[in-house]
């Protein structure tokens, strides 16, 4: 009959086996196992059964088979952000010695930083509410300067740990000439190179303490160019991890050390010189600035204007307005010299 299949055979070594017909397909769709019987074959006993697939709703938290996950919070999304803005320093807590994650100091100081800004931002609401502003005026310029209190102080907080290797790394480099042109002259001398630098691992401040670590991992067996080369890991003074690579990498090829030595040294005493030229110039045109808006305009401009409210009536020059002026001369005459301390050299020739 037509609607019967036909049954097809195949000889296999004098023997006839007959071919099962293919299974039926629905719909495009070939018939899978039962859930029962999947996972019987997969070990999970007959009593298994798929688990149905959770929807998320805006939950903080989801389970997805026996596994919680959690979404973060936007204060650690904030806290991430901050971290990532700020690359270097993980790498600077580390050389600080600082305990604990990033992650955690992060939040340590913008906790502070909140906690400094609110207060602040109190104080400055009830300081104006007793000079007679009202509540209505005092409220929201006190919680404005809160705002730009947390965010200044958090900046300084977070950099806290950066600006501090980089003022460690600025006394070292103040001496670091006179400890290297000390270590040159022992060498010449006839010295070994570690009893050299044993010479100036005292003497010479925040140098010779970069000198005394690899004095001590010596002492500790180190070899003399492995404590170098780990010593020059560590240091925050690129002068000294220049001036001791030079001197591991003599040690190394063989060469003389002296000579390296002397030409890294000239290096620095050129870069040095060209800093302080620029220190120079940069010095003048503060100079400039500080003569005209420190001295001349205020004097000049104080001057003016008592003569001027005396023939037209502006506005009167009282002792408030003069107390004024006296507190933003005092804040200029701050800024200039923080300014001009900030730019200066911290080495010596």
């Amino acid at each position: 009959m037509l609607w019967k299949r036909e049954k097809r055979t195949v000889e296999v070594d004098g023997k006839t086996i007959e071919l099962q017909p293919k299974p039926k397909r629905a719909f495009g769709f070939s018939p899978g196992p039962k859930p029962q019987q999947q996972a019987g074959q997969m070990g999970l006993g007959a009593q298994a059964s798929p688990q149905p697939i959770p929807q998320l709703q805006g939950q903080q938290r989801v389970q997805l088979g026996n596994t919680d996950f959690k979404r973060p919070t936007k204060f650690k999304l904030y806290i991430e952000h901050l971290g990532a803005k700020h690359r270097g320093l993980e790498a600077a807590l580390i050389e600080q010695g600082v305990k604990g994650s990033i992650y955690e100091f992060i939040r340590r100081m913008v906790m502070a930083s909140i906690m400094l800004a609110v207060a602040m931002a109190f104080a400055l609401t009830m300081i104006f509410s007793k000079l007679g502003m009202p509540i209505a005026t005092s409220a929201p310029l006190g919680i404005a300067i809160g705002v730009a209190i947390f965010y200044i102080a958090l900046q300084n907080f977070l950099n806290y740990p950066t600006q501090k290797g980089k003022r460690a790394a600025k006394l070292i480099d103040r001496d670091i000439l006179f400890a290297s042109r000390d270590l040159i002259i022992s060498l010449r001398s006839g010295m070994p190179l570690f009893n050299a630098i044993t010479s100036i691992s005292t003497g010479y401040g925040e140098a010779s303490k970069e000198f005394a670590k690899i004095v001590q991992k010596v002492q500790l067996g180190s070899p003399l160019v492995d404590a170098i080369d780990e010593v020059i890991e560590v240091s925050k003074s690129a002068s000294f991890k220049r001036l001791m690579l030079q001197a591991s990498v003599s040690i190394k090829s063989g060469a003389d050390v002296v000579e390296a030595l002397k030409s890294i040294i000239d290096e620095l005493t050129q870069e040095r010189t060209i800093e302080l030229r620029r220190y120079g110039q940069k010095l003048n045109a503060i100079a400039m600035f500080y003569m005209l808006f420190g001295i001349i305009f205020p004097s000049m401009g104080i001057a003016v204007v008592t003569i001027l409210t005396t023939f037209i009536a502006i506005f009167s020059i009282d002792f408030t307005t003069l107390a004024v002026a006296l507190v933003g001369l005092v804040f200029l005459q701050i800024v200039f010299l923080q300014l001009i301390r900030s730019s200066r050299p911290v080495f010596t020739m």
